[in-house]
C-alpha cells in the first residue's frame, strides 16, 4: 500500500498554487504551519482546524478543518517532509479525494512558501474549474499575505 501512496503523490499536479517570500527560516514557518490550530488566524475560509491524531505528526496523521461554506473537511497526511513539504488528502465531504499542501523552501535570508491544491476530478469540477482556479488563486494570495504579516510581525 505504501507504494500506491507514493505513486499517488508523484502524480500530484496542483490545479491552483500561490507563493510568497517570508523573512523567516523554513523551520520557524514549518512550526507555525504544523500547528494547524493557527489556520483560522491566516486562512479566511477556516472556521476551525485541529489535529485528530496524537503527536508525533507525519504520514498517516489525521486532522479536521471546518471550512466556511463547506463544513467539515477531514484530511489525512500523505506526504510529510519536515520542514519543507506536507500534502494531505481530503477524506470526506464533497471534496473527498482532493489534495492540498504547503511547500517551504529556503531562499535568500528567508523562505519561499507555496500553498497548493488539486481538486478531485468530476464532471462538475471540470465544468467549474476555471472559476475555482481564479477564485482560489486570489484567495491563496490573500491568505499567504496574511501568513507573511503574522510571521514577520
Amino acid at each position: 500500500m505504501e507504494s500506491s501512496k507514493t505513486n499517488f503523490i508523484k502524480q500530484y499536479e496542483p490545479d491552483v498554487e500561490s507563493s510568497i517570500w517570508i523573512e523567516r527560516s523554513p523551520q520557524v514557518i514549518w512550526n507555525y504551519l504544523a500547528d494547524v490550530s493557527n489556520e483560522p488566524q491566516w486562512r479566511e475560509i477556516m472556521i476551525a482546524a485541529r489535529w485528530v491524531s496524537e503527536p508525533p505528526y507525519g504520514v498517516g496523521s489525521t486532522g479536521l478543518n471546518v471550512v466556511k461554506g463547506v463544513g467539515d473537511w477531514p484530511w489525512k497526511v500523505m506526504e510529510w517532509e519536515e520542514p519543507h513539504s506536507v500534502i494531505w488528502v481530503v477524506t470526506g465531504g464533497r471534496f473527498e479525494g482532493s489534495l492540498a499542501g504547503y511547500h517551504v523552501a529556503p531562499e535568500n535570508a528567508g523562505s519561499l512558501v507555496t500553498l497548493h491544491a488539486q481538486f478531485k476530478s468530476s464532471t462538475f469540477m471540470r465544468f467549474v474549474m476555471p472559476y475555482i482556479k481564479r477564485r482560489m488563486s486570489r484567495q491563496f494570495a490573500t491568505e499567504l499575505a496574511n501568513l507573511k504579516a503574522i510571521l514577520e510581525a
